[in-house]
């Protein structure tokens, strides 16, 4: 049901860009709260000022769910990454994409 859920999202992220933040299920105070461990490599809101790393801010919420998901089940790798994300539980994960889709230059574009 939450793979459903989850493809039905980033269907509709595509079909009508800037809905899913309204549709991802987490709480963004939460996810403000929780981005403070991602600050160091994303930047402050998720706006880097390394290229080495992505931006998250304006970020599709579904797009960010499903990178975490494959970095704490294991599906994707990366040496930062990966432990990271395998101490996330779901409800973080939705909490953090409801935050980083919400916030930026790219969120509340078309």
């Amino acid at each position: 049901m939450r793979a459903t859920a989850t493809v039905a999202m980033a269907a509709m992220a595509v079909t009508f860009p800037g809905t899913t933040a309204a549709l991802a299920g987490g709480d963004f105070e939460l996810g403000r709260a929780k981005s403070l461990q991602c600050v160091a490599c994303h930047g402050e809101r998720g706006m880097t000022p390394n290229p080495m790393f992505p931006h998250l801010a304006g970020q599709n919420a579904a797009y960010l769910e499903v990178q975490l998901e494959h970095f704490r089940t294991g599906q994707r790798y990366n040496a930062i990454m990966t432990p990271v994300a395998e101490a996330l539980t779901r409800e973080d994960i939705e909490d953090l994409a409801t935050y980083f889709s919400s916030v930026g230059p790219l969120a509340d574009a078309p």
